[in-house]
């Protein structure tokens, strides 16, 4: 797989609301591909508004940076190497080094874009969200990218 289609998008949203849901979290899956696109998005009826702004950051911070948000939090912190990370694109772009954003590659390694998850009770579970269903390790079955 070259690209990332809406149907695999829609399969991975579909896989992290049901995984959330398992856990009884009311969660927002947002997929984005590399070039900054909203491909799919999702939010369970009852999760927050900023379950659904924090699920599309996560995903373009994975996206526009090739990284686990996971990977970017303590690397942003202050005194750590990119402190300014979350400064750097600008007011408008939302580059969130909070976890619960995960890149999608292609099985060659190429960068597909991310998916990012929001709602769950805390960033680390949205982070669990997300990497079970990019490791396919969620729900459902198919491919992963």
């Amino acid at each position: 797989m070259n690209d990332l289609t809406l149907n695999h998008a829609q399969a991975l949203i579909a896989t992290a609301l049901q995984t959330g849901a398992e856990h009884g979290w009311l969660v927002s899956a947002a997929v984005i591909d590399r070039h900054g696109n909203l491909i799919a998005f999702a939010r369970q009826d009852g999760s927050t508004l900023a379950s659904g702004l924090s699920a599309q950051a996560k995903a373009w911070t994975s996206a526009a940076i090739g990284a686990s948000t996971s990977d970017l939090q303590p690397l942003t912190a202050p005194g750590q190497p990119i402190h300014g990370l979350p400064y750097a694109a600008g007011p408008n772009r939302p580059i969130t080094p909070v976890p619960g954003g995960i890149p999608i590659h292609a099985t060659d390694g190429t960068l597909l874009g991310g998916i990012g998850i929001g709602g769950a009770p805390a960033p680390g579970d949205d982070h669990l969200v997300a990497e079970s269903v990019v490791t396919g390790h969620g729900s459902s079955s198919g491919d992963r990218g």
